[in-house]
């Protein structure tokens, strides 16, 4: 019923009041239901890159389009970027054509890395759950985390390892205290933050918890913007009406003294 309506409605209502109704109707189905998507087992990323293939991959859908325009408000331009689980590159690509930052990439997906290779650029095979040593390189102004941390058992870890390699480490994270995952948890369901299987995701934060939490690794938060949410009100209060968070850290601890000369 439903899907014979769809192209009725969209030839007969103009576009804007038709994509307000889609998004209404879509985050409805997202408090009772799970994604098509769905299943039981492990995500292997490059089944999930092979789905994408010849479809959206390296595509921005508009979800990350203001994931990539909240970066690249932060970014000053011409920056050394170095975008850790890259992906299929196209919001480092974005960076790049925007911002022109001399950008490099991560990731642990051979299939994205061939894909970003083929798209003109600089990405090289590496899992974060490991050290990542030599592939780092030298400093960057800015390490791009990019809805990866949730993904990993350690990001204190992670973090810890990078905060001497950039000035600024940008982090984007899923916002757990967003309103429509507290009402699905009073529905009697997790919040939905994951496409495949709930397993994608091992750590999760609120905007109050991430800033605790920040503050506790020892870096200083210089800026945080709720990049999707529901309009205007994710700016008064992110951590009620902000769907997916970005912030900027710095390292706050005091540089280590070096020993006094005899």
């Amino acid at each position: 019923m439903l899907s014979a309506l769809k192209p009725l409605a969209r030839r007969l209502l103009p576009r804007r009041l038709y994509l307000w109704l889609a998004g209404r109707y879509h985050a409805l189905r997202r408090l009772f239901g799970y994604p098509p998507t769905a299943r039981v087992g492990v995500v292997d990323y490059d089944d999930y890159w092979d789905a994408k293939a010849g479809k959206v991959m390296g595509s921005l859908s508009p979800f990350r389009l203001a994931r990539a325009q909240a970066l690249a408000r932060i970014i000053p331009p011409g920056s050394r970027v170095l975008d850790l689980g890259v992906g299929d590159g196209a919001i480092l690509k974005y960076l790049v054509e925007q911002r022109g930052v001399d950008g490099y990439g991560l990731d642990i997906s051979p299939r994205a890395v061939a894909f970003c290779r083929a798209q003109g650029l600089k990405v090289d095979l590496a899992d974060v759950n490991r050290p990542l040593g030599s592939a780092i390189g030298d400093h960057y102004d800015v390490i791009i985390m990019s809805e990866i941390i949730e993904h990993i058992p350690d990001p204190e870890r992670l973090l810890d390892s990078l905060r001497h390699r950039a000035t600024t480490l940008l982090v984007t994270v899923p916002n757990t205290g967003y309103h429509q995952h507290r009402l699905r948890l009073l529905l009697g369901r997790f919040p939905l933050q994951w496409v495949v299987t709930p397993g994608e995701h091992l750590r999760f934060w609120t905007v109050a918890d991430f800033r605790w939490w920040a503050r506790q690794m020892g870096f200083r938060i210089t800026h945080q913007e709720a990049y999707q949410g529901t309009p205007f009100l994710r700016r008064v209060w992110p951590n009620l009406f902000g769907q997916a968070m970005v912030y900027a850290l710095q390292d706050a601890r005091p540089a280590a003294r070096q020993p006094s000369p005899d």
